[in-house]
């Protein structure tokens, strides 16, 4: 364990400047997956649904074939599976209570409670990028590419236009503060070195967080609106996608 644990600092330590540039292409990424999520919406509003069906199936495979898999088989696991897979239901309760309690600030204002959910999301989605990198870059990539997804979806959901007047504008500015929230949870993870029992911890978490945002949130949401067999095939689509990204990194 100590072993592991020093070569995952030796790491970090003697590539500084490829841990900022690579902080700094996620920030950037996470302002253009928002952008275009808001430019997305404006123009193909009818469409959303496939969108969201797709940013459903890449978030609950990060649960199920990224974060929960790498906490149980990796060698920086320290504990049993009989001690992370209860983690991992944590993590489920931890994103339930976190879902319910936004909401209590303005049950009656579905504009600003959609707002402060999605830059929670970023938050949270800059985190686990900051924690996937503890295991390794080629891991942190695989999580980074499907959480833009479901940042582009999120955004798209937000930024909905109920008419064109200033919405240039409004996108510009949402999408910074997305920005913003993402790299604040990835700097509160990307620059700490987890000792590795903590690691497989933090992993099986954010499993359980992943499973609960598609599960009780993107999913049924895409179903509700939209229950369309292509809905559905792009909610594969997405799963299946990250399952053969899975492959290469576990």
């Amino acid at each position: 364990m100590r072993n592991a644990c020093d070569r995952m600092i030796a790491r970090r330590q003697h590539r500084p400047s490829m841990q900022s540039i690579q902080f700094i292409a996620v920030v950037c990424a996470a302002f253009l997956a928002n952008f275009a999520g808001g430019a997305f919406a404006r123009r193909v509003t009818d469409s959303m649904h496939l969108a969201r069906g797709f940013s459903a199936g890449t978030v609950i495979a990060v649960a199920f074939f990224v974060f929960l898999p790498q906490a149980v088989l990796s060698d920086h696991t320290a504990h049993a599976i009989d001690a992370l897979l209860p983690l991992a239901g944590l993590g489920f309760v931890i994103a339930l209570l976190l879902d319910r309690f936004a909401s209590l600030g303005s049950p009656d204002n579905q504009k600003h409670h959609s707002a402060r959910k999605h830059y929670g999301h970023a938050v949270l989605n800059g985190a686990a990028i900051g924690v996937a990198y503890g295991v390794s870059p080629m891991f942190s990539g695989v999580v980074t590419a499907a959480l833009l997804v479901h940042e582009f979806s999120d955004s798209a959901d937000t930024m909905t236009p109920a008419s064109r007047i200033g919405y240039g504008s409004s996108v510009l500015r949402k999408s910074f503060i997305s920005s913003l929230c993402v790299a604040m949870g990835l700097a509160a993870a990307y620059f700490a070195v987890l000792p590795p029992g903590m690691l497989s911890v933090a992993l099986a978490l954010f499993g359980g967080y992943f499973a609960y945002l598609s599960a009780s949130d993107l999913i049924p949401e895409t179903h509700h609106a939209h229950p369309q067999l292509l809905t559905v095939a792009m909610t594969f689509g997405g799963a299946g996608g990250m399952y053969l990204a899975s492959l290469a990194v576990l």
